[in-house]
Formats: structure tokens, C-alpha cells, sequence
């Protein structure tokens, strides 16, 4: 990889076991992508003997895994809160929707989300900060704002130094276009005793050579920064391939399995193809027309013009046939059945290999479970989210610090870097709206909570025009609610 020779030139050591490990990482891209040569393609003889090559169909689990995961983990409804309004404003514009603010600028939920799923198929990705507009004011690096940066392929990360696991300097590459041309970028984080160091180079590259060029737009060459501007992350899983400090692909267990789904459905596809009905008949049942062009050959075929019809016919010769000779249909076995329990079976077994639990993916996937349900049938899964949200909250909230730091200190902006971070996961997964409203409503029937309190949460009202609604003023003395006889509430259907 051409990146390993540009470190080698400027000096840096690169370790043989963590430069072998990418081909690892360029396999999993490939599953993600839904094409892996080595499995995909493969020979077979025609009739003549002669050797075809032939592609096996695909259902793509790989990147659906992926995706799935990063909707579990990070979409638009998480959100990061912290206890200063200022501050609020600068990261997120506000608390509810969180679209402006410097993760609006970045669109962080977007790219945030692309990115965890790019990390769960490759095993590493990385956010990184950049400033805008920097430049060196009486020797002080000044910028306008801070942006966040993102590098999904972790083919484009290469640990430098690490300690326990934990990567401490690292070169990330990215690809910059520039009048036309395309460049690499490459960016060296190094440890400093003010903080880190980072140093800037681009590279004109074609094929294995490259050549370095000036850096382009005004970016300075290398520059310090008061806090660790990027965050590497991986997969709560451990790495059971190699001792690298590079994650594992949530699927790197589970090859064998997404061979299986794939192999299952080429089967049902060729059943298919290969199951379409035929009809037998004799030549005496079809019209003749001549064999070629030719005005002098006397031959004669069957005219048979469009592509279904040869397929559909089959003529079975000239002899003279007896009546039940004349048309007989051949209608082959789909085994539909068959297939659909042996693609399923690969699927429960992929779900359960990447965390899901087993049945995730269902064929006949029946009316949505209760929360308490969700909970019960499919435990693994539960755990899992539980599992891997320890690591996007670290990485998030890692971020976010960093974030405040460079704000304050390099573009003087009025935030607070000590606050308290909280970061707040998408549990809709887990919740059934229709027991959370019977709950609601039995306990304003107990009288522990109020009429007005249901019109805010779930009809979306403002407190005073929900105490307007239901009679219940401030300062009145709250009263149990009575139900109509067609609203009484059934505990049986309330959550255990």
C-alpha cells in the first residue's frame, strides 16, 4: 500500500504485522461491497467441455449487518447534551433537534452514522477535527470555527504508536481534488509536550509511485494543538485475528456464514431459472421456414421467432408420433420450500454470529412485539447494543471535550471545556408507545401523576395550554382521573 512506502520515506517505521493485517481489512471490503472474488467467481464446463466463468447471485448481508448496526447505534434521534447553554448552542444550536451547532456544520448525524457503519464492516474508522481558516497570527495559530472530519475507510488509518491497545499518534489519508487534479493528503498526528503536532504533506499518485507537491490551498504545513484531535474507533469486540491495535469487522467471524446466505440464495435463483416450464412437441407441430438466406439451401428449421417460445418448446424430431406424442408439458420442481428454510437457517445463524441475536432477520416477520417481548426473545441482541454503545459514548464524549478545548483556545469562542457530557441513545427500539400510554393512564388513575402531564407528553402541548384543556389550573388540588367504561384500563396488557 502506497501510504506504507510515503511513511517509510518520511522516517517512520512501519510494523510488519500491522501492514499484513490490511489484507485482512481489504477482504472485509469486500463483503461490504457484496462482491469477494474469490468466492463470487468460479469456473464450470459447458457441454462441449469447454470452461465458462460464472457469478454466484448475492443477498448483500454484509453491508445490511452494517447498516442495521449503525442505525442501533447512532442516527438522528441520539443526542449530546451538556449542562451550559452556551455551549449547547455552539455544538448543537439547541437541545431538541440538534441540527445546527458545529455538528450541524458537519453533519455529523449523516456522516456520523456512514461512518459507524463503515467501522463495523472494516473493524476501524476515525474522527478527526480540522480548523477553519487557520493561520498564524504573531506566532499564535488563530481559526474561525472547528469542523469534524471523517475517515471511513480504515484503509486510510495507520497507527503510528499505542499503548495497550489504545492508538496515541496516527497517519490518516484522505483524498483531496484540486483544479482538476487529485492529491493525497496525508496528516501525521504526533504527540507533543504541548499537546500534538500536525504535520501536513500531499502526494501527486499514480498506481505504486507518488510524488510530493506543495501543500495546496493555504493548508499550514504543520502546526500544534492544545488537545488529541482524533478519535480511533472500533467494534467492542476483541481481535482475535492478530496483535494489532486495529478493530475487527463485526463480521470477521461470521465469513462462512455470509458465504452460506449467499450460496442458499444462488440456489434458490438457479432453481428458478433452471425449473421453467417445457413443453415437448414434435417438428410436424410447428411452421417451416428456410434454414439461411441462401437462395440455393433447401433446408428447413422450425420457425420458432421469439426468445420465451425457445425456451418454452422443445422439439423432440421428425418421427411420426401417436397422439399422446404430439404435446406433453414438463413442470419441474421449484422446491421454494426448501430454499426459503435454507436461506433462512443462514440467516438466523449470521444474525446470531454478529450479534442480533437469532432472528433478526425473518422472512415472515409477523405483527411488532411489546417491548417486554423484544426484551425476552431477543436477549443477545439487547446485550449487544448495550455492549457497544460503551464504546460510541466514550468515543462521542472523547470528541465532543476536544471539540470545547480547540474552541476556546483557538478560536476564542465563549464555551465552557469542563462541562458535563451526556450522551443520549435512541431506545425507541425498545419501547412500545401503546403499553408506555396504558401505563401513563393508570397512573393518573392512582393519582400519581396528572391529566395534563398525558396531553404534553403525548399529544405535544405546552403545560399551559394542557392545564387549560383539563381544567387542572396551577396551584389546584390534583384529582384522580375517571375513565369511561371503553377506556377502563386492563392491567393484564401492561408490561410485566
Amino acid at each position: 500500500m502506497v501510504i506504507f512506502n510515503i511513511l517509510r520515506d518520511l522516517g517512520y517505521a512501519v510494523d510488519t504485522d500491522l501492514e499484513s493485517y490490511y489484507t485482512y481489512i481489504d477482504e472485509w471490503t469486500d463483503w461490504w461491497k457484496g462482491y469477494f472474488s474469490k468466492f463470487h467467481k468460479y469456473q464450470a464446463t459447458d457441454d462441449q467441455g469447454n470452461f465458462i466463468t460464472l457469478y454466484r447471485k448475492k443477498l448483500k448481508m454484509a453491508k445490511k449487518v452494517c447498516e442495521d448496526w449503525a442505525n442501533l447505534l447512532l442516527n438522528d434521534k441520539t443526542l449530546i447534551n451538556v449542562n451550559d447553554n452556551n455551549t449547547q448552542s455552539y455544538l448543537t444550536g439547541d437541545e431538541e433537534e440538534q441540527q445546527g451547532g458545529v455538528l450541524g456544520r458537519s453533519k455529523f448525524w449523516k456522516m456520523g452514522n456512514r461512518l459507524i457503519e463503515r467501522e463495523f464492516a472494516s473493524g476501524t474508522a476515525c474522527f478527526y477535527l480540522d480548523l477553519v481558516r487557520p493561520n498564524v497570527l504573531n506566532g499564535e495559530l488563530r481559526a474561525d470555527d472547528v469542523k469534524i472530519r471523517y475517515i471511513r475507510d480504515a484503509r486510510m488509518i495507520v497507527p503510528l504508536s499505542w499503548e495497550n491497545g489504545e492508538i496515541t499518534e496516527v497517519a490518516l489519508a484522505s483524498e483531496q481534488a484540486h483544479k482538476g487534479k487529485r492529491y493525497l493528503y496525508l496528516q501525521l498526528f504526533l504527540i507533543h509536550p504541548k499537546g500534538y503536532l500536525v504535520e501536513n504533506y500531499f502526494y501527486e499518485v499514480n498506481n505504486e509511485s507518488y510524488k510530493r507537491v506543495d501543500n495546496l490551498n493555504g493548508i499550514v504545513d504543520n502546526y500544534l494543538l492544545p488537545c488529541k484531535p482524533f478519535v480511533v474507533i472500533s467494534p467492542n469486540i476483541e481481535n482475535n485475528l492478530e496483535d494489532v491495535p486495529m478493530g475487527i469487522s463485526i463480521y470477521a467471524n461470521a465469513i462462512d456464514q455470509l458465504k452460506g446466505c449467499d450460496l442458499a440464495y444462488d440456489n434458490l435463483y438457479n432453481d428458478i431459472l433452471l425449473g421453467k416450464k417445457r413443453v415437448f412437441m414434435n417438428q410436424a407441430m410447428f411452421a417451416m421456414k428456410q434454414a439461411s438466406s441462401d437462395p440455393d439451401d433447401k433446408r428447413l428449421k422450425p420457425d420458432i421467432p421469439t426468445t420465451i417460445e425457445k425456451t418454452l418448446y422443445v422439439i423432440t424430431g421428425t418421427k411420426t408420433p401417436s397422439d399422446e406424442q404430439f404435446m406433453q408439458e414438463y413442470n419441474p420442481q421449484l422446491r421454494v420450500d426448501e430454499n426459503k428454510e435454507n436461506i433462512q437457517l443462514n440467516l438466523n445463524i449470521l444474525s446470531s454470529k454478529v450479534g442480533f441475536g437469532q432472528h433478526r432477520y425473518q422472512f415472515d416477520a409477523q405483527a411488532m412485539a411489546t417491548a417486554t417481548e423484544v426484551r425476552t426473545s431477543n436477549k443477545d441482541l439487547t446485550e449487544s447494543v448495550w455492549k457497544q454503545r460503551i464504546t460510541i459514548q466514550d468515543a462521542l464524549t472523547e470528541l465532543v471535550h476536544s471539540i470545547l478545548i480547540l474552541a476556546k483556545e483557538k478560536c476564542g469562542l465563549p464555551v465552557n471545556p469542563d462541562v458535563k457530557i451526556s450522551i443520549q441513545f435512541d431506545d425507541t427500539m425498545f419501547s412500545d408507545e401503546e403499553t408506555e400510554r396504558m401505563r401513563f393512564l393508570q397512573e393518573i388513575s392512582a393519582g400519581v401523576r396528572q391529566k395534563w402531564e398525558y396531553r404534553v407528553k403525548y399529544l405535544g402541548e405546552e403545560e399551559e395550554e394542557a392545564r387549560e384543556m383539563t381544567g387542572e389550573l396551577e396551584g389546584m388540588e390534583p384529582q384522580g382521573l375517571q375513565f369511561p367504561l371503553d377506556q377502563q384500563v386492563n392491567e393484564d396488557d401492561l408490561d410485566a
